[in-house]
């Protein structure tokens, strides 16, 4: 069963974390083609990720209601026009249309899935599941390294987003036709039929709740600061700092893209063997805080150097799947949908802004006679990507612990 919902889930979610990180290969491209600056390509990112936020909360209420099989599908055709849309841009303002496009039509995709494995299995495999998702969606963000870089000069970015949106079609039907209403008896959506003020009134009801407040800032920059860096600054650091061209830039992606996978894995595990999510996720941001923190002070390490500290910024990120665990650890069964949604709406919202904000960051330390961004902006942009995790760091440690175990693993064997 786990198996053929992978199958089905996962490819739209691979699509989408492709989608979200393929500026930052064709950032050089776009600046060319339309006359995109620093400042406008990180507008451009952050509106894939700001719509994607905009709608957690109207996406939460209605995988409750109707289900993730429904949900997914619909959205999964805008995330096709979007393409399209941005396929045939020739300004900035449609470029931007298609990225908002996609950023509505990708919100369900991955907290569909996790509806999907919080309602059909076992509460305390819930991090693992989730961590395997990503690591099977980060082959996404992968896809867009040297393969979208190769891809663009075969065939034009045009013509990729053409086929981007053309998948987007197939992964709807497949969709419709494969993912089921209910598994093992056990039906997808709560099966409550409330109105929209019942509905905002329980996503109030997440929101007030104290226990989630101190992991609100962990939410909303863990995931962020890392993807600023694989969605918008990796490439043009590459460009600017190192001179690398667009096959070699991807293939420095490329393994941070491998970090984004194996990180999942790794930690997926950690949390039911140490029996803590909260001290899986403190050493995990310290250890991203710190090598942004080095990049800012070094601000262009030695080459053989950099790939592998790029590599530890992603696969330290796996934390991540453990911090969404805690969050989810906290919602009723009947709120599943829009407290995950809340949790994703935080994440997104986040990536949405952090990535516009490090561009003003960036802006501020350009060569103001022809916008060039040099070592001073990239040194700016992770100081204020590593001071943003060292803040929400901060908060997340007054946060209570929540053990997948209320025993201990060993003790709970003894007790069977």
């Amino acid at each position: 069963m786990l198996l053929r919902l992978l199958v089905v889930l996962a490819p739209a979610y691979i699509l989408s974390q492709f989608l979200r990180n393929s500026v930052a290969v064709l950032a050089p491209n776009l600046s060319q083609d339309l006359g995109i600056g620093s400042a406008g390509l990180g507008t451009l990112t952050g509106a894939f990720f700001l719509s994607f936020a905009f709608m957690q909360l109207p996406v939460g209420m209605a995988l409750d209601r109707f289900g993730p099989r429904r949900v997914m599908a619909s959205l999964l055709a805008v995330v096709g026009a979007g393409c399209v849309v941005f396929a045939l841009a020739d300004s900035a303002p449609v470029l931007l249309l298609g990225r908002i496009l996609m950023g509505i039509g990708c919100a369900p995709l991955l907290m569909g899935a996790m509806v999907v494995f919080a309602r059909a299995f076992a509460p305390e495999r819930f991090a693992s599941l989730t961590a395997m998702h990503l690591a099977i969606g980060n082959t996404g963000i992968l896809l867009a390294t040297s393969p979208l870089a190769m891809m663009a000069d075969l065939i034009d970015w045009r013509g990729t987003f053409f086929g981007a949106g053309l998948l987007a079609g197939l992964f709807a039907v497949l969709m419709v036709v494969t993912l089921p209403e209910q598994i093992r008896g056990k039906p997808l959506s709560s099966g409550r039929s409330e109105g929209i003020t019942q509905s905002l009134m329980g996503v109030g009801r997440v929101i007030a709740d104290r226990r989630l407040w101190p992991l609100m800032p962990m939410l909303f920059t863990g995931y962020g600061s890392v993807a600023a860096m694989t969605a918008l600054w990796g490439g043009p650091y590459l460009a600017d700092i190192y001179g690398l061209n667009p096959i070699d830039r991807g293939n420095v992606l490329l393994l941070m893209a491998v970090g984004s996978i194996l990180g999942p894995i790794c930690y997926a595990p950690l949390d039911r063997r140490f029996n803590t999510r909260k001290w899986v996720v403190v050493p995990g941001c310290a250890l991203v805080m710190g090598i942004f923190g080095l990049l800012a002070i070094w601000g262009r390490p030695p080459f053989w150097l950099l790939p592998i500290l790029l590599f530890l910024i992603s696969a330290g990120n796996g934390y991540f799947s453990v911090s969404m665990a805690h969050a989810r650890s906290l919602y009723p069964d009947h709120a599943l949908g829009r407290g995950m949604t809340v949790s994703n709406m935080l994440v997104m919202g986040g990536v949405g802004l952090l990535q516009p904000m490090s561009g003003l960051v960036a802006g501020l330390f350009t060569d103001g006679a022809t916008g060039a961004m040099g070592e001073p902006s990239y040194r700016a942009v992770f100081a204020f990507l590593g001071g943003s995790l060292g803040l929400s760091l901060a908060f997340y440690l007054k946060a209570p612990d929540c053990p997948p175990y209320k025993k201990s693993p060993s003790d709970e064997m003894k007790s069977l």
